[in-house]
Order: C-alpha cells, then structure tokens, then sequence
C-alpha cells in the first residue's frame, strides 16, 4: 500500500470518527430538548376564595429523576418523579389571585430536572369564579355593568333572584368568553320589580334554577328604596 493511501486511509477513518461523533452529539442534544410539559386546564379556575387543582403532565426527562415544579409569577408548586418511561403526572393547586373579584392572569410552570438542571415550560391561566358590578351600589332600576369570570366557557349566564327559596326573577346576561369564562354586561341592578329587600342571587348557566347547578356564584342582593 502506498504512502498516499495510508494517507486517504487515515483521513477515511478520521471522517468517519467525526460523523459518528456529531451524530452521537445529535442524538444527545434531541433528547436535552426532548422534555415537555403541559396543563390539561387551559384555564384553572378558583371557586369560593380557595385554589383549584390543576393538572401537570410531562414527558422526555430521565427515569426515577425529581422534578421540581414552579409558575412564574409565583404561587404554584410542587414535585413529581419521573416514571421508567420519562413521563410524569401530578396534581398542584393553582396559583391564588391578588383579588377575589372577576380576574384572570396567565401563568408560566416551569419544570426543573433535579438532578441534570434540564428544564421545560408552558403556560396556563387562572380565574376566580366571581362576579360584581360597578357601582357596587345603585338604585335597583339603574343599569351598571357586570363583570364575570371562571363560568362555563361558551355558556349562557343566568341569575336567579330568590326570596325564602322561590324564584321571583331571573336574567340572562350573554355568553361567557375565552377559555377563562369572561363576561361584561351592562343590565339592571335589579330586573324583576322590587317586593323584598334580600334576596339571594344564584349565578350560574342553567335557564332553570337549581340548587344543584355548577359551577355557581352564590351572593346576596340587599335592594332599598331610593
């Protein structure tokens, strides 16, 4: 064999070290990005000032490996530990809202690998079921605007007036919007004619009402005589 093909030789096999590297090197990084995570709740909602549950799903990390969970802002969190396959599920509460009025706030989870610091993100919003209306206060025949959140999204809201558990009224306000439930309406403060002072208001996406309805906002509706 010549010099000049020990020399092609040489360089062949050198090639050759150098594809099978960068393809290990591939290899390695498509599964440093491979790890995923996502909310089955596209919007977690907190009903009666308490946080809701949200569901965290992940795949691509290392088997047995910690992960740690963390939203951005703050105020979800939790743990969970990779099965022989890599994935994940676990239940955390959602993060709690600055206010309990009608709200929704998008989030960022992050997941952190404890272990080799790999990590994945998305995103999930959060709404109070809530509703109010501006002004607070108002003669009962004037309109103001309600606002409501965490209903049934694509669902038609209802209020239903009670007084000693009989219906006197009830008012269809539109349907709710986004992913969060979201309405503003502005309607009556009060749309029956007035014979009591209390009555108690059931909000919920039922035309008839019933105790049993969800999810409902339960608030009590106190009228006087302007």
């Amino acid at each position: 064999m010549s010099v000049c093909d020990l020399l092609s030789g040489s360089r062949r096999m050198g090639l050759a070290v150098v594809s099978a590297a960068l393809a290990t090197s591939g290899v390695l990084a498509a599964q440093a990005s491979a790890q995923a995570i996502g909310v089955t709740q596209a919007c977690v909602i907190n009903a009666g000032g308490g946080a809701g549950t949200m569901t965290v799903i992940g795949s691509g990390f290392v088997a047995g490996d910690s992960i740690d969970l963390e939203s951005t802002p703050a105020g979800a969190f939790g743990t969970a530990i990779a099965d022989p396959t890599g994935a994940f599920t676990t239940s955390i509460q959602a993060p709690i809202l600055s206010t309990f009025k009608p709200a929704a706030q998008p989030f960022t989870l992050t997941a952190t690998d404890e272990d080799n610091g790999a990590t994945a993100a998305t995103t999930f919003e959060t709404a109070n079921l809530a509703v109010a209306t501006n002004p607070a206060t108002a003669k009962p025949t004037r309109k103001v605007t309600y606002s409501f959140s965490g209903f049934r999204p694509g669902a038609e809201i209802y209020a239903h007036y009670l007084h000693r558990k009989k219906v006197q009224t009830t008012a269809k306000f539109g349907r709710a919007q986004g992913a969060c439930g979201l309405l503003k309406r502005k309607a009556r403060f009060y749309p029956g004619r007035q014979r009591f002072q209390t009555y108690k208001v059931q909000f919920d996406d039922s035309r008839n009402y019933s105790p049993h309805s969800s999810p409902k906002f339960v608030a009590t509706l106190t009228l006087f005589r302007l």
